[in-house]
């Protein structure tokens, strides 16, 4: 099946456009990482990658993740992926008063993007599991444009599974971030 929707992107000019919120949770309950590097030479392989946009959530410079957030951020620019930043924002829960999670949504701007390089591009790879984009996806089909979710298979919307789609346990061994140094936590994720 992968094979038959990697076949569709073969000589196509595509934009990669990376949701990290969407994809953080499920990258840290599996506990392996997505190689962002060789995700785009897979694709490169394919095709021309025209467009390559991380769009990650950046702690407060006080927090402990923000330096090794700006390390992964520094390793995907130098990958040649253009990475968009906006800060976290600390949503409270209800289960006690002082308990609160970090969340970080790009949704409007990951849309409003791929809108705006569709007049260059063939085919959207859009790494997301989130339904909201089927909108998009819809809009992007009507423009006579590809569309492909690469998405994890555990938390993935029921219309993305109806959706033309790749899940990154099947393609694991080619995307996988594999740690060289002993003492670094992140990589090119």
């Amino acid at each position: 099946m992968n094979q038959v929707i990697f076949n569709t992107l073969d000589g196509k000019k595509i934009g990669l456009f990376v949701d990290e919120a969407n994809l953080f949770y499920s990258q840290k309950s599996l506990g392996w990482h997505i190689d962002w590097q060789k995700t785009l030479a897979l694709l490169g392989d394919r095709g021309e990658v025209r467009v390559a946009r991380y769009y990650m959530g950046m702690p407060e410079t006080r927090h402990k993740s923000y330096d090794q957030n700006v390390v992964i951020k520094h390793r995907l620019e130098k990958s040649g992926i253009q990475v968009v930043t906006k800060p976290l924002k600390k949503i409270y829960t209800r289960t006690a008063p002082q308990s609160f999670i970090y969340k970080c949504n790009f949704d409007v701007e990951i849309t409003r993007d791929i809108i705006k390089e569709l007049p260059r591009l063939d085919s959207i790879v859009l790494a997301s599991s989130d339904s909201d984009f089927i909108g998009l996806r819809d809009e992007v089909l009507a423009q006579g444009k590809g569309f492909v979710f690469l998405c994890f298979e555990r938390n993935v919307a029921w219309e993305i599974r109806r959706s033309r789609h790749i899940f990154f346990e099947s393609i694991r061994a080619e995307v996988e971030y594999k740690n060289k140094s002993p003492g670094s936590k992140s990589g090119v994720k």
